[in-house]
């Protein structure tokens, strides 16, 4: 799946109207029956709501049960999405991602109480949006967000893992932690508990070239950020995507597989 959509807004060093190209892909992986990722780009085709709310691509990685997981990332992802766009004017678009992060927190939860069947699902969310001069994120489990420009690949989620947290407290080594046992295990979902805290920042304004890449563990697990980086800068977003997954599927595919890219470039005559 891929988008585009031509946003304006006021950049430095850049034009001030900038096209957003996004393209997605998604597999099952080689072990797995069913695939409890969930993915989405939304961009607005009412070009008010656009100009004010921006786009948005979010992965989801779900986890719990028979269908659990299957269930709570496809609903973080609706309801995100959802809460996002129904932001009303005036109302800080950083806060506006956070809240719908909750609402989708406190939208599994109540799934998980009202079926037994689905009780103690969760998902993994990480969330992107652009709008004007602005990119911002918002962040819970370790499904992560990428950086790339200039060649390089930065991540700029911080998984919220119990071997992250061990690492960050000097227990172990990040060359260690790649290949602890309990690597997998998280410290934050949404729908595990109500008072959950939703990561959220603002990043630096967008530049011609930029690409952003969101994706599941099961891509970062057995893909380098540098090999991120070159694929995203040689190929198209749609086909960045496929590549990545692909790449992923024959390393490991003992995961689901996951990735969006989204991509900042000048907008064509039409569009401005």
């Amino acid at each position: 799946m891929s988008a585009k959509a031509a946003v304006s807004g006021s950049i430095s060093e850049v034009p001030s109207v900038y096209t957003v190209c996004a393209g997605m892909a998604t597999d099952v992986g080689r072990v797995r029956c069913n695939n409890e990722d969930a993915l989405s780009f939304v961009c607005p085709d009412d070009l008010v709501l656009r100009r004010r709310l921006g786009v948005l691509a979010v992965v989801a990685d779900g986890m719990g049960g028979h269908r659990g997981g299957e269930v709570a990332s496809t609903l973080a992802v609706e309801t995100i999405c959802r809460g996002y766009f129904s932001a009303l004017p005036g109302e800080d678009r950083l806060q506006a991602l956070e809240r719908a992060m909750l609402e989708a927190n406190h939208a599994i939860c109540r799934a998980g109480l009202a079926d037994p069947s689905l009780e103690g699902m969760g998902t993994t969310a990480t969330v992107l949006v652009v709008v004007d001069n602005r990119v911002f994120f918002a962040h819970v489990g370790d499904s992560r967000l990428y950086h790339c420009a200039n060649g390089r690949c930065r991540q700029l989620t911080e998984d919220h893992t119990l071997v992250q947290q061990m690492v960050k407290n000097h227990v172990l080594s990040a060359e260690e932690a790649r290949d602890y046992p309990m690597r997998n295990v998280l410290m934050r979902s949404l729908g595990t508990y109500s008072g959950l805290q939703i990561a959220t920042q603002n990043c630096a304004a967008p530049q011609i070239g930029d690409a952003f890449v969101l994706c599941s563990d099961g891509l970062h697990a057995s893909v380098e950020p540098a090999e991120i980086a070159e694929l995203v800068a040689s190929l198209e977003p749609q086909e960045a995507s496929q590549r990545l997954v692909d790449l992923a599927c024959v390393r490991d595919g003992s995961d689901n597989i996951s990735v969006a890219v989204v991509v900042i470039r000048p907008a064509a005559a039409s569009e401005e």
